[in-house]
């Protein structure tokens, strides 16, 4: 069985925007990190999305959802997204290409991104300057991105965290404005950090200080309830 765990994002005023989507799979009493994402159809993951977006509160603005790049390009997963967005209207379902290397070639992407464009979705390139999501991506599908997302997260291992991340922030900061693009802060973790978002001027915020992920239920049953077992969640 699997289902989406929904983190909330927040704008630099505090207020809820909406969620991005994770999906997890329950096994032997615990919510695990899928080893692989490909054994879950275009089908599975529509009908989930559908499902959980209509279980959350009618103010909510926007929903986010991770595909990699060999799922970004499959035209099943185009339609079943597509196919979300007209379900779940007004909501705005935000396509978001994750950082992972999978030797899709740029022409691919960028026919995707164009579907997903012409098809009335948001595209956020995720997890920006790590991965295949480079500025040269950046770039190539700079006419059908809405979003560039940095993740702080990815540069917690380093002692000098904050000089590192200062440059790249404002790199991204600086491109998304002159592309007239949103751009958002994941990975924030504690109450000082929320100064960064203000000072790169964030259009969407998120991460485990303002909020973690919680499952989002959809009629399970009374055992499945009342687990609040989240194993290997990232």
């Amino acid at each position: 069985m699997i289902r989406f765990f929904g983190q909330p994002k927040y704008s630099t005023a505090n207020d809820t925007l909406g969620y991005e989507f994770f999906i997890r799979q329950y096994h032997q009493g615990n919510w695990v990190f899928p080893q692989n994402f490909n054994q879950f159809s275009a089908q599975q993951i529509r009908d989930l999305a559908i499902a959980s977006i209509k279980a959350l509160p009618k103010n909510v603005a926007l929903v986010s959802i991770n595909l990699d790049q060999i799922q970004f390009i499959r035209p099943d997963f185009i339609a079943g997204m597509t196919q979300v967005q007209k379900a779940c209207y007004p909501v705005e379902v935000v396509i978001e290409l994750t950082e992972r290397p999978q030797k899709v070639s740029f022409s691919d992407l960028i026919d995707a991104a164009r579907q997903y464009q012409a098809n009335q979705l948001w595209v956020c390139l995720d997890d920006v300057g790590t991965g295949d999501n480079t500025i040269r991506l950046a770039n190539a599908l700079d006419p059908y991105v809405t979003e560039y997302k940095f993740a702080l997260q990815n540069f917690r291992q380093y002692t000098d965290f904050s000089s590192i991340i200062s440059p790249l922030l404002q790199f991204w900061r600086q491109y998304a404005q002159i592309h007239h693009k949103f751009f958002a802060i994941e990975g924030f973790e504690t109450k000082a950090e929320l100064s960064i978002g203000s000072h790169y001027h964030a259009d969407v915020m998120q991460g485990y200080y303002l909020g973690r992920p919680q499952l989002i239920s959809i009629g399970c049953t009374q055992t499945q309830k009342k687990t609040d077992k989240v194993n290997k969640f990232h």
